[in-house]
């Protein structure tokens, strides 16, 4: 799902994101910690997403330095 962004929400998207991808570091790290047998899927999905979302604030970022310079 491609979500627009503006000017009104650029800065809340990158910080929704950066919280986001904590969140997700954390859930990788208690995987570590807990073991289980999805262990490895789950912190393979997890990884995937937190590189999906340093992309888009990436994409945030340049689209502020066109937009709002």
């Amino acid at each position: 799902m491609k979500t627009k962004i503006t000017k009104n929400d650029v800065k809340s998207a990158i910080k929704d994101d950066k919280a986001h991808i904590d969140y997700l570091k954390r859930d990788v790290n208690d995987d570590q910690k807990k073991g289980g047998k999805y262990k490895d899927i789950n912190q393979t999905a997890d990884e995937k997403h937190i590189s999906k979302l340093a992309g888009d604030i990436k994409h945030d970022k340049s689209w502020i330095s066109k937009h709002m310079s």
